[in-house]
């Protein structure tokens, strides 16, 4: 089924990175820039480098700054390989990079788009927007840098060929040989065997393609489009990152291994590499991944796959030095003098000798490494000299023709004399002239700069065009692997430090004040002069009687005119043909109403808003990601709404619902014409159920509601005089009570992630599958990702299990839906996968749910 994710409309579009357009370059002062040195081998060096380039100096504190200046002598990198965000071993890539001192990166292949949510209601594409930054997030903590293929999490897969039929094998394969001659690592670590016991098909998958990328990327007739940009590249080993149960030994005969404790303590960082783990890994908040810090032995094993085995160290034969960069040996030199003599309580005494160190590597034939180590000088000479550079848009947003007021600050907190040489924004405005900066005080100046009119809106760039289901449709090479886009607008600062103009390159960002967070920023973003939102995505309609439609039509600019219509399918029509809007000031709200008349019988299809301004195109909406330890994303999804209309009563008035994380049923089953009132703990705790027909437990509350422990007595006092309780899918694991329903039931980690699967109706006369709607195959057309999950393996036999499934080639589930009677009233428990059919306006799924909201009733 295919997944709308973006509209290429006649602004959106994948944004135009030029290779190196924002470099951190030398000034007038070189002999031969940067840029220059550059497009000698910007063949070779590519864009993922690029995205590191144009990053604003990193604030650090002595031990980081240490650590960073260290890093400079060393000339190495790993590349370590996952299916998704959480594979990765936080500990080994603090280890690597804090420890080791080496370039290190965790390629995921998916973004985790297709997991749960633990703390809000993004799922699907959004989900990946903030698992992206969670990723991100953590990267900041333990020091590595991220990628990603196009492949797209679809849900769990029991086998890695139906990954890979869902991904399709040469794409993800090209995306991965592409990061590694992007990247040129010198090791390649896989998380997972290429093996069952990665237990998921997308584990496997990515140790079987991280096995061909290794070989692959070194033959110059693989992906040779991709020899436009790089080159090929052979790292020196492929391992395995290994683990065993406690006290298992290594099998005889097999292949080397070796040991490293990641639960080394580092003096200089005042913590284990654990312990930096801990609070990296706790970024996956989505996931419910908070950890607490481990301190003492962590010994890992790393288990050679491929290339050259090592005997003692994971870089055996890797030189690690500037002597692997012809003429290097002298930067190596100055370094090593430069670390010595280094002192934490003044670190402006470096300045020179890193300036010296900059010199010296100007003068180096090209080499890959020179714009990475130039990068690290240019960050350890502005952290030395306590240099801050920022540009601060007055607003969050600014449109395509529009202005933007951009305020630049250079400031200077060292005794290292500074001079700020100019501003310049990518959208123009060059501000000068030169002016020495005092010590402590900021350098500021206000640039009003004008947006390009053709200027495309900010989407995430794998969002842009739809997709399908696995794998996102990128078609710029440039842009495959990146974590995110390239800012909107960049401000580049030329500073005169001891004699050389250096640039710095920063994004523009908007930064405002939370009460209870304190400062917040994000990134400036480009968005249409109108957006419009409607309440919901999807609307469910259970019969032909016209309904008011209504969405928020906001200006993004002052001024505007426009008018907003509305596209239906056909058998559907809506009323007026289009409203007009006139708005006076940037961020004014207008509500638009439509009233739209739905066919007698089922359908479906799409609602599109278009906006006429200047011409008709589709609108967009504005949607916002905010949590507080990410920043804020601004994305641009088509302005549309999925129509479903199903024939179907009412099951039940009142409904009570106790919410589970991330969910999204209680607002299909009030446009079903349902009261649902959202329980709280102390409603469990003394509310009165009986005013309630039925009462729903939303997927995982037994994991994440502990109030619940306490009410399961009463919930099922409530089946018992009459009532329908009606429990989603918990994991088996973390609940916070040991019973669960009125009769046993052991909960599993069983599943069927085939959406497609036949399902075989055991009990035909079941009310489940009767009252007041008879179920059919037909009902299970049209489903999305996955059947369900965490069905339970056994129960009592006073419960009916009325249907039977299984992803094919296995044995058939019965545990996805159980039904019993106790007391006079009715009591469900379900794994299918509700909590994502209803959203997405599944009819049959729909249609099904309102049945189990029955609970039988004429029976009750």
């Amino acid at each position: 089924m295919a997944v709308r994710a973006g509209k290429l409309g006649n602004r959106v579009a994948p944004p135009t990175v030029p290779a190196f357009g924002y470099n951190v370059e030398a000034g007038e002062g070189d002999s031969m820039t940067t840029t220059h040195r550059l497009s000698a081998f910007a063949s070779v060096a590519v864009l993922l480098v690029a995205a590191r380039l144009l990053a604003q100096p990193p604030v650090e504190d002595a031990a980081r700054r240490r650590i960073a200046l260290e890093k400079l002598a060393v000339v190495g990198s790993v590349l370590y390989i996952g299916a998704h965000p959480d594979d990765e071993n936080t500990a080994m890539l603090a280890w690597l990079a804090q420890g080791r001192k080496v370039r290190t990166a965790y390629l995921s292949l998916t973004r985790g788009d297709g997991g749960q949510n633990l703390i809000g209601t993004e799922q699907g594409d959004l989900l990946g927007v903030v698992r992206t930054e969670e990723l991100l997030a953590a990267r900041q903590i333990d020091g590595a840098e991220q990628f990603f293929t196009r492949a797209i999490d679809f849900g769990f897969s029991k086998n890695p060929e139906e990954t890979l039929r869902f991904w399709g094998h040469d794409a993800v394969l090209s995306d991965m040989v592409w990061v590694i001659r992007s990247f040129r690592p010198d090791v390649i670590i896989t998380r997972f065997p290429p093996h069952a016991s990665g237990g998921h098909g997308h584990h496997t998958a990515s140790a079987i393609l991280a096995s061909e990328a290794f070989t692959a990327a070194a033959d110059p007739a693989k992906f040779p489009e991709q020899l436009k940009y790089v080159t090929p590249w052979q790292a020196k080993r492929l391992m395995w990152n290994a683990w065993r149960r406690p006290g298992e030994s290594a099998p005889a005969g097999g292949p080397p291994e070796l040991t490293v404790d990641l639960g080394a303590y580092d003096p200089v960082l005042g913590e284990s590499y654990t312990e930096i783990a801990a609070a990296s890994r706790s970024m996956h908040k989505s996931q419910g991944f908070g950890s607490t810090p481990r301190r003492g032995p962590m010994p890992n094993i790393l288990q050679f796959v491929a290339g050259d085995p090592p005997k003692n160290d994971l870089f055996d034969g890797v030189d690690l030095t500037w002597n692997r960069i012809p003429g290097g040996r002298a930067v190596g030199a100055i370094l090593a003098r430069t670390i010595a003599a280094y002192r934490d309580t003044d670190p402006a005494a470096s300045v020179p000798a890193l300036l010296q160190a900059l010199a010296a590597l100007d003068r180096l034939a090209p080499d890959p490494w020179i714009p990475l180590k130039r990068k690290e000088l240019l960050d350890e000479i502005a952290s030395c000299s306590g240099v801050w550079l920022e540009a601060m848009s007055a607003t969050s947003t600014v449109t395509p023709g529009g202005s933007a007021e951009v305020t630049a600050v250079a400031l200077d907190r060292s005794r290292v004399p500074i001079s700020l040489v100019s501003v310049q924004l990518s959208g123009g405005g060059v501000i000068g002239p030169v002016r020495p900066l005092e010590p402590n005080v900021p350098e500021t100046r206000v640039i009003a700069v004008k947006v390009p009119a053709d200027a495309p809106y900010t989407q995430p760039y794998w969002l842009v065009r739809p997709h399908g289901i696995g794998l996102f449709d990128v078609r710029d090479q440039t842009l495959i692997g990146r974590p995110k886009n390239p800012p909107a607008m960049t401000a580049s600062f030329v500073l005169r430090i001891g004699g050389q103009d250096l640039t710095y390159t920063v994004p523009v960002q908007h930064r405002w004040t939370d009460p209870v967070e304190g400062e917040r920023i994000r990134d400036l973003a480009i968005v249409p002069p109108v957006t419009v939102n409607f309440a919901a995505p999807v609307l469910v309609v259970p019969d032909s009687k016209p309904r008011a439609v209504r969405a928020v039509a906001r200006a993004n600019e002052a001024g505007v005119t426009a008018t907003v219509r509305l596209a239906v399918p056909a058998g559907w029509s809506v009323v007026p043909e289009s409203v007009p809007l006139e708005f006076k000031a940037r961020g004014e709200e207008r509500a638009v109403r439509f009233t739209l008349t739905p066919p007698a019988g089922g359908s479906t299809g799409e609602l599109v808003a278009l906006l006429v301004t200047d011409h008709e195109e589709p609108a967009h909406s504005l949607v916002e990601i905010s949590h507080p330890y990410i920043p804020l994303q601004t994305l641009l999804p088509p302005a549309q709404v999925k129509l479903v209309r199903v024939n179907i009563a009412p099951p039940v008035k009142r409904v009570g619902y106790v919410m589970g994380p991330g969910d999204e049923v209680p607002e299909i089953l009030r446009q079903l014409g349902i009261q649902v009132s959202l329980l709280s703990d102390d409603d469990l705790e003394g509310a009165d159920f009986t005013r309630f027909d039925t009462i729903v437990v939303g997927v995982r509350a037994y994991n994440t509601r502990p109030a619940l422990a306490e009410a399961e007595e009463r919930l099922l006092a409530y089946v018992k005089d009459g009532g329908t309780l009606v429990v989603q899918y918990n994991n088996d694991r973390g609940l916070v009570t040991d019973r669960i329903g009125p009769y046993p039931i052991k909960l599993s980690r069983e599943r069927v992630t085939d959406e497609t699967a036949p399902v075989t109706v055991l009990a035909p006369d079941s009310p489940l599958l009767t009252t007041p709607n008879r179920i059919t195959a037909a009902d299970f057309d049209g489903w999305v990702q996955e059947r369900g999950l965490y069905f339970p393996t056994s129960w009592d036999a006073r419960y009916q299990a009325p249907l039977a499934m299984a992803d094919p080639g296995e044995k058939p589930l019965d545990g996805s839906l159980l039904f019993a009677r106790y007391g006079k009233g009715s009591y469900v428990d379900t794994g299918l996968a509700f909590f994502r059919q209803l959203p997405a306006g599944v009819p049959g799924a729909i249609r099904l749910f309102a049945n189990l909201l029955a609970g039988g009733r004429p029976h009750a």
